[in-house]
């Protein structure tokens, strides 16, 4: 794992001095989270009586200043679901032979794919609106000892300047994800590649941030991606990523009748998932588990701190 995440309490004490908090109440909420994940952000907005599943000002505010992504978003890192999504973008760049590539990764949290590409030697560019994960951020590029570039502000990207856009788990929660998937366009060369994850279908109680009208673009390619200049190059299954390029770019394809299968599959499953997608969402929260060797040391901590009784 890249650090902080390869020692709890290393993550416990850079969360502590991100946040404010104590580092006993940081051990105890990233037990929560590890225990379900999206817990800490849930209670945080039903104690401000954000309303879930719906955009707001409220929410933007949320988003800039709140500390529960600190805890969501360091706990999903932790997770094998996280890491293959990771070897599939620097597996797919290198079978295109993408080296050194202007990569940008928007909304990337805590910076950790940011790191990890930047590690490959690629030139990485990074953005994320929530003020503390900025900040936890730049102690993950500082202690992995990568160069990445943060960027303050998205008129600061050229159009037509980037090779690769990386955007996982950020559109589900955008007003207008179609939006979004138009500027990364304009941002691209022609040969450029898009690496998206967005679980639209994902309404639940611990993804009280994913936005019920969006639901409807799941498994959508056409609406999506299609409309949008995009054509679709190689998937995993269930889209966690899928791997575009502009629609004019006849230079960039993988050839592969098991590719084909992965798009069209995953396009069946997850536009099932406009309707029930309770199965969708059982999957999704098993494999979002954290290693269970870095929970355990996690409570083996938890239980270390708690004064002995003497007689």
């Amino acid at each position: 794992m890249l650090k902080p995440l390869d020692s709890p309490e290393k993550t416990i004490r850079l969360i502590a001095e991100v946040s404010g908090a104590g580092q006993q109440d940081v051990r105890r909420r990233l037990i929560a989270e590890a225990e379900e994940i999206g817990t800490n952000v849930y209670e945080m907005m039903k104690a401000q009586s954000i309303p879930l599943y719906v955009p707001s000002e409220k929410l933007d505010n949320f988003y800039r200043e709140a500390d529960g992504f600190l805890y969501e978003t360091t706990v999903w890192n932790t997770c094998q679901a996280k890491q293959h999504m990771r070897d599939f973008i620097s597996s797919r760049l290198q079978a295109l032979g993408r080296q050194q590539a202007q990569i940008f990764c928007f909304g990337d949290g805590l910076g950790f794919d940011s790191a990890y590409l930047a590690s490959l030697g690629h030139h990485v560019r990074y953005f994320e609106p929530s003020l503390r994960c900025q900040q936890y951020a730049e102690t993950v590029f500082r202690d992995n000892d990568v160069s990445v570039t943060t960027l303050s502000s998205l008129d600061d990207i050229q159009p037509g300047s980037l090779d690769v856009v990386v955007c996982l788990d950020v559109l589900e929660h955008v007003p207008d994800p179609q939006s979004l998937i138009r500027l990364f366009r304009s941002w691209l060369r022609p040969d450029g590649l898009l690496f998206v994850h967005a679980p639209f279908w994902f309404i639940h109680w611990t993804r009280p941030t994913h936005l019920k009208q969006n639901k409807w673009l799941s498994g959508s390619m056409k609406r999506m991606y299609s409309d949008c200049g995009f054509r679709a190059v190689d998937a995993s299954l269930f889209w966690d990523p899928i791997l575009l390029t502009p629609k004019e770019n006849n230079s960039v394809s993988l050839k592969s009748l098991l590719s084909a299968f992965r798009i069209h599959a995953g396009r069946l499953l997850l536009s099932l998932g406009r309707g029930y997608s309770g199965i969708h969402m059982a999957i999704a929260r098993r494999i979002a588990r954290p290693p269970q060797a870095w929970v355990n040391l996690l409570k083996q901590s938890a239980t270390a701190e708690v004064p002995q009784q003497s007689g």
